[in-house]
């Protein structure tokens, strides 16, 4: 025996139960279920353990705590639940763990919806889907199909008039009577079907209702029926997959230097909803079946599962997982493969691939391998060691900003970052502005001499890459290769087109979404625009506040208050004469004049 219990093991039941194993300060370590208690709590002291993360907890334990329950199922649910209440420091638990959301078709008269997570409220429920951009995109696409109502019931009870929701072609307008209920439920129905996967049905339909329009010579309404079709069409046919189920989850776990992740990839009606990622603590030395005992607990205990779901993994997962999801699914037959070829094996594979690069690209480990991607994408001889994205912002073509941000192989590197106010650019003059940042971070690389980036990222096409190349030959500062990553229509991430500023008669690449190397591009560019924004707003909500007196030599905060409360605002002091000005305390017969003058 390596260690000595802290109790007489022979006292423990020999039945299912939960135990759990606390320090000398009565902190609980860790939380385990046992289909015989005695046995497996006797195991931790038998003989020393494989796992340096069950030796830490064994030489911490000082009591060990137990509950008897009628069932290894009921053992099991305990276990979740306590895990969830107390964390203790050595199980595994999932870091992202947030209920996931869903949409929500409100049980109203009027319905609407909307974005939920959380306590279930009155309404019917469409998902569950991997992240709340999913949700969202979802949401903006079916409004600009079906023209249903987003607003509180507040707003809807007191509107006047229509709201800009109606004006751009997003809502019927319910709220002041624009369409009938009728009218308004068939609208409803036709978004049910939407989100039921019956997505050709509503194109036969809308194309036999556009004909007779036609016939009727109602060519208005034809014609928005025409619009309506093309739309939906575009997305059913750039998610169509008929050889994958229309709904299931891909289960997925991916090791890393700094642990371990789950990955779920979602179909849901026939439509893929994209991979979400769990960062799993204590995950890097639990085996599998622990990992997705959380997971599948995490994610089905209070949301039916679908009724097909794939692991990667071995055979002997098969039946402890299966009756898992029997106990939280018993009223339906629910589907647990472990696909070995075929389609359902490359969709998994996908979930996988997707993932991994996920966890390259958020600093999951070393992420030399996404850099060794972009380096191959490229064509450059050797991954580059620091990449460089710059991105300018500006509202409405004025409070013209910049922002420059780095990252290596570790991480991000903020202490790099850099941004530049831009007022003496031109207003929306994006490769001028871009000439005008890249001319001082040059300055700057040398000043504060700043590592050289190998890699700088262009936001933006042709015209912003040559630009930004005129700018860096002046500096002397040509070692520094220029790509520029022009977004596509969508602005999604790999529709991007990547131009090579070293290559200047190669044409543009387009590697697609999935490339390892343009996930690794297309996180430092969007790090830049975040950066970039930032900058903006603050910028923005400094102007706010901003006073034309602030321009005026001698006026400081407290005299600038006492001539705006003597006055009853700025219009007031524009309109005073400079012996009025003089009748304000502090103000003086010069800086009445300087007052006067600076307004005028």
């Amino acid at each position: 025996m390596w260690r000595r219990p802290p109790l007489d093991l022979a006292r423990l039941p020999t039945e299912p139960g939960v135990y759990r194993m606390c320090d000398d300060t009565g902190g609980v370590l860790y939380v385990g279920k046992a289909r015989n208690l005695r046995r497996r709590v006797s195991s931790y002291f038998q003989r020393m353990p494989e796992s340096p993360r069950t030796v830490a907890m064994v030489r911490q334990i000082a009591a060990i705590e137990f509950t008897v329950t009628a069932s290894e199922a009921e053992a099991l649910l305990l276990e979740h639940s306590l895990i969830q209440q107390l964390k203790p420091r050595y199980n595994v638990l999932l870091k992202d763990a947030k209920s996931y959301p869903w949409i929500v078709l409100t049980a109203e008269a009027f319905p609407r919806l909307l974005l939920h997570r959380g306590r279930r409220i009155e309404g019917e429920y469409f998902g569950p889907f991997p992240d709340v951009r999913a949700v969202r995109a979802t949401i903006k696409l079916m409004q600009q199909l079906f023209r249903l109502r987003d607003c509180t019931a507040a707003a809807f009870r007191n509107r006047s008039r229509p709201c800009m929701q109606h004006q751009i072609g997003r809502c019927t307008a319910p709220c002041v009577g624009l369409v009938d209920a009728t009218d308004y439920r068939a609208q409803v129905a036709e978004a049910r079907r939407f989100l039921r996967g019956a997505a050709d049905e509503l194109i036969a339909g809308w194309q036999q209702e556009m004909e007779r329009a036609a016939a009727a010579l109602e060519f208005e309404r034809a014609a928005e029926l025409r619009d309506r079709i093309r739309m939906l069409r575009s997305v059913v046919e750039g998610a169509r997959r008929d050889d994958l189920p229309a709904d299931a989850d891909a289960i997925a776990i991916v090791r890393h230097d700094g642990g371990a992740a789950l990955a779920v990839g979602v179909r849901r009606s026939g439509r893929d909803l994209g991979v979400q990622l769990l960062r799993v603590r204590q995950g890097g030395e639990a085996e599998p079946l622990e990992l997705l005992h959380a997971l599948l607990l995490q994610r089905y205990r209070s949301e039916p599962p679908p009724p097909l779901v794939l692991i990667d993994g071995d055979e002997t997962l098969l039946d402890p997982l299966g009756e898992l999801l029997a106990l939280l699914a018993p009223q339906r037959k629910r589907t647990l493969r472990i696909p070995r070829q075929g389609p359902l094996r490359a969709w998994l594979e996908q979930v996988t691939h997707s993932a991994r690069q996920m966890v390259a690209a958020a600093g999951g480990g070393d992420a030399q391998a996404a850099f060794e991607a972009a380096a191959e994408l490229l064509g450059l001889p050797e991954p580059p060691g620091l990449i460089a994205a710059v991105d300018n912002a500006h509202m409405g073509g004025s409070q013209m900003v910049s922002a420059i941000v780095c990252a290596d192989r570790h991480g991000l590197r903020k202490e790099l970052y850099r941004h530049y106010r831009l007022d003496g650019v031109p207003a929306g003059d994006d490769p001028a502005a871009m000439a005008a940042v890249l001319t001082r971070y040059a300055r700057a690389l040398d000043k504060e001499a700043l590592p050289r980036p190998d890699l700088l990222l262009i936001d933006g096409g042709r015209a912003q890459l040559a630009a930004a190349g005129e700018a860096l030959h002046r500096a002397g500062m040509d070692s520094i290769r220029l790509l520029a990553v022009s977004k596509g229509t969508s602005r999604k991430v790999g529709e991007e087109r990547l131009w090579r500023g070293w290559l200047e008669e190669a044409p543009p690449l387009k590697p697609g979404r999935h490339h390892p190397g343009l996930l690794l591009i297309a996180r430092v560019r969007d790090e830049a625009h975040r950066f970039a924004g930032r900058y903006l707003r603050k910028r923005r909500k400094q102007g706010m506040f901003a006073s034309p007196l602030d321009a005026v030599p001698g006026v400081g905060k407290v005299l600038r208050a006492r001539l705006l409360a003597h006055f009853g605002g700025i219009d007031g002091i524009k309109r005073a004469s400079r012996r009025q000005l003089m009748e304000v305390k502090g103000v003086s017969e010069r800086l009445a004049e300087a007052i006067f003058m600076a307004l005028r």
